[in-house]
């Protein structure tokens, strides 16, 4: 049983090491292993390229070969035409004896279908419950995504003890230590999409990229030596985030909500073309109007114009916008009125907060949504963790409970 999980973890590390590089497909990975030893392992592709265990078979292919091999896969295998042939056949086709997975794909496309054809084909497959948590922290955003249309939504701040995420000029820089700022960097690292509201654009020129090379070899050597303190539930996605990042970063896709007045040829956001500004019509309207300097540089900005006049039909816009960027992944990151518009909307689905040992005593909440008469009336978050990254404390707590709807 030992040797069970340890192989069947080792797939759930490959699927982390490829999060934010394959969507609209799920993130995977696969370990093929003979006589206790590991011939190949595999990861998801970009999108429209070779699926986790088609990577395996390929890399086991190159040594011993897989005949009479088994196949350690984070998520059950496809048994459908997509952009790629189904994953089952070229298990099947490999020799390969037995299938292990941790929990069927939410796709219904897929789901227990992969484990029907292998059996059928005379492949045993065992079902893993034992880790079916570990690879289900890695999928939450698929399942959204497959069984609801949306994209997944996490929310990240830093705050104070009194929970401030500015101070009441905006100025944030820096509330947590550089161990939570390496954390949230990872975070970005692994996400399709980085949302901000106007007024963090104004304040900030956020870059919104992932930057690894800020931090020096002292903060990614606590981080890697396991020296952060985790209580709560068992997250397999924060220990990853923790310990591990991508040997070659890719930033996200990032969304600006709001129309500002100017838009600086020489800010931050607008670096290269990977952005987007989203903005309502008569918000679009009235800065083109009011801005003589805007109206001239519309036109070569990457500009998305909404028929939405209240917030809450903002957000339905914003959300069905993304997935049609094939986003299952977004990292809200504020501030604090795009914060409540997510809330108000019942759209976030992760909160991750890192709290420093601070006290401003003034300043600007992490969340400005609807007035709220009693405390009964607040949203209470599932499957807490919390974690001590030195000085600071963080938080993480989803929505919904961890198995949420399958098919």
């Amino acid at each position: 049983m030992e040797d069970k999980i340890r192989f069947m973890r080792r797939a759930c590390e490959i699927a982390f090491s490829r999060m934010g590089r394959t969507s609209p497909n799920p993130a995977v990975g696969a370990v093929i292993v003979k006589e206790g030893q590991i011939l190949g392992e595999g990861g998801t592709g970009a999108y429209g390229s070779d699926h986790a265990e088609v990577c395996a078979i390929k890399n086991a292919m190159s040594g011993a070969g897989t005949d009479g091999a088994e196949i350690y896969v984070s998520l059950e295998p496809c048994s459908h035409h997509g952009k790629t042939p189904p994953c089952t056949e070229a298990i099947i086709n490999a020799g390969i004896k037995k299938v292990y997975v941790p929990l069927l794909d939410p796709n219904p496309l897929v789901s227990g279908k992969g484990v029907r054809r292998l059996t059928e084909a005379g492949v045993e497959v065992e079902i893993m419950h034992q880790a079916a948590a570990m690879a289900s922290d890695l999928l939450r955003g698929f399942k959204k995504y497959i069984l609801r249309g949306e994209p997944y939504i996490i929310n990240k701040c830093a705050m104070t003890l009194d929970g401030r995420i500015a101070s009441s000029t905006g100025d944030s820089k820096w509330i947590s230590s550089d161990y939570s700022r390496l954390f949230a960097h990872r975070l970005r690292s692994i996400c399709d999409a980085i949302i901000v509201g106007k007024n963090t654009f104004v304040n900030d020129n956020p870059s919104l990229n992932v930057r690894f090379g800020d931090f020096n070899n002292e903060v990614k050597k606590y981080m890697k030596s396991g020296h952060a303190v985790i209580s709560g539930r068992k997250n397999f996605l924060l220990e990853q985030l923790i310990t591990t990042e991508h040997d070659s970063p890719r930033s996200p896709l990032r969304v600006l909500l709001g129309m500002p007045q100017t838009v600086p040829a020489d800010c931050n956001f607008i670096r290269d073309a990977d952005y987007i500004i989203i903005a309502g019509r008569d918000e679009f309207e009235n800065a083109i109007l009011n801005s003589s300097d805007l109206k001239k540089q519309a036109d070569g900005l990457n500009i998305v114009v909404g028929e939405f006049k209240t917030r809450a039909e903002q957000i339905v816009f914003i959300m069905d916008y993304l997935r049609g960027r094939g986003v299952i992944n977004a990292l809200l990151e504020g501030g604090a009125g795009v914060n409540g518009s997510f809330l108000d909307a019942g759209a976030t689905d992760q909160f991750i907060y890192s709290i420093a040992p601070k006290i401003l005593g003034s300043g600007i909440p992490p969340v400005n949504g609807e007035d709220k008469s009693a405390i009964s009336d607040s949203l209470r978050l599932h499957d807490i963790t919390s974690v001590m990254l030195k000085e600071d404390v963080l938080i993480c707590g989803y929505r919904e409970q961890y198995n949420f709807e399958m098919m």
